[in-house]
């Protein structure tokens, strides 16, 4: 897709077309002495939009997201619209948002859950997780049947009964609004037999992608460490859990932060059955998963790094997010070889404000309640 240039990347040429190989083969053909100097600090959050913030909102407090900070500007600058590549508006607006958190988790679970209002897309999300795209959050669970339980009487939809035996097995359900998470339970059930849900960690959010191999090349050049996973398949009865409907085979790897947060993101390359459809493109205004927010100590050196790499951007960086256009802060998307948008997020080099284009209407800032 003309993403980025595979020689800029010194992209390694494995050869294995579909042939599926060793966990250990497969890390040990990643050249990761191309490694850009960032140093990802977090995974921040991951975005989702809906078509109804507060159905939305009690749906999260309800299976946990009790924590979350918010107060945002409904209104921003022309420059924050075109860092969500809304380049055809003078301002977006927002009817509600908040980064909404699980505060019993071990690691960074936040969502960032926005309703927009102008512009806004509210075609549905992906219907299956093997969409070429960020195609689910996985939310692990300590029991997952009294889960389920609870989750189908708040009226959660299900793809399919649970999978595999307790102590290891999985389930994919929906958000209100068709978002899919993967619930994981990977030790026998325990836990709080009072508690309506049992969530304890994100502990990766799954990112299907059309070439596995370039894929791990420009995840190791940001800085992450590739372990491959063991599974390159299943059988019907598994394909039925994934919504499927029939066998399965992939070429997959988590990709791991060492330092910071050590989060991880699980990239797929689904062989059979594979869906070409591309992840949704621009503006980042769709209903779905459709960003990860990476924090960066400097964000002006990333930006800088990054295009030296021959990295594609969305836009320029914007100071972010007050609305003043004055913040010391800042944010930028980057795209992955498939498109999927990056969100880098740091402190910048304090600059002028830019003034709204000539042809739009004076800055206005609507806060929540205003």
């Amino acid at each position: 897709m003309g993403f980025f240039s595979k020689a800029r990347f010194a992209v390694v040429a494995l050869g294995l077309g579909c042939t599926l190989v060793s966990g250990a083969a497969l890390a040990a053909e990643v050249d990761t002495s191309t490694r850009a100097d960032i140093s990802i600090m977090s995974r921040f959050h991951f975005a989702t939009h809906t078509l109804d913030f507060e159905r939305a909102r009690e749906f999260y407090r309800q299976i946990g997201y009790t924590g979350g900070f918010g107060d945002f500007p409904l209104t921003n600058t022309h420059q924050m619209a075109r860092a969500l590549g809304m380049f055809d508006v003078c301002q977006y607006e927002l009817v509600d948002g908040e980064v909404i958190s699980l505060p019993t988790s071990t690691n960074a679970a936040n969502i960032d859950l926005l309703q927009f209002k102008v512009p806004f897309n509210d075609a549905p999300p992906y219907d299956k997780p093997n969409h070429l795209g960020m195609a689910y959050a996985a939310l692990r669970t300590t029991d997952l049947a009294s889960d389920v339980e609870f989750l189908t009487s708040i009226g959660a939809a299900l793809l399919s009964e649970p999978f595999g035996t307790p102590g290891d097995q999985f389930v994919f359900f929906r958000d209100p609004d068709g978002v899919l998470f993967k619930l994981i339970e990977s030790a026998l059930p325990h836990g709080d037999a009072n508690a309506d849900m049992h969530l304890v960690e994100m502990p990766y959010i799954g990112i299907n992608v059309s070439d596995l191999d370039q894929s791990l090349a420009f995840y190791s050049m940001l800085g992450y460490r590739v372990e491959p996973l063991d599974q390159e398949g299943g059988d019907a009865a598994e394909g039925r859990a994934w919504g499927l409907d029939q066998a399965f085979r992939f070429r997959g790897a988590d990709v791991v932060l060492d330092g910071g947060d050590r989060h991880r993101l699980r990239l797929i390359q689904w062989l059979d059955p594979y869906d070409p459809d591309p992840p949704y493109p621009a503006p980042i205004n769709h209903r779905g998963i459709q960003r990860i927010a990476l924090m960066v100590p400097d964000l002006d050196h990333t930006v800088a790094t990054l295009r030296a790499r021959g990295v594609e951007f969305l836009s320029d960086l914007a100071p972010c997010c007050s609305g003043t256009g004055s913040d010391r802060s800042g944010i930028v998307h980057a795209l992955d070889p498939d498109g999927v948008f990056l969100e880098f997020v740091g402190p910048i080099t304090p600059r002028p404000p830019k003034p709204q284009p000539a042809h739009c209407p004076a800055l206005e800032i609507k806060m929540p309640g205003g």
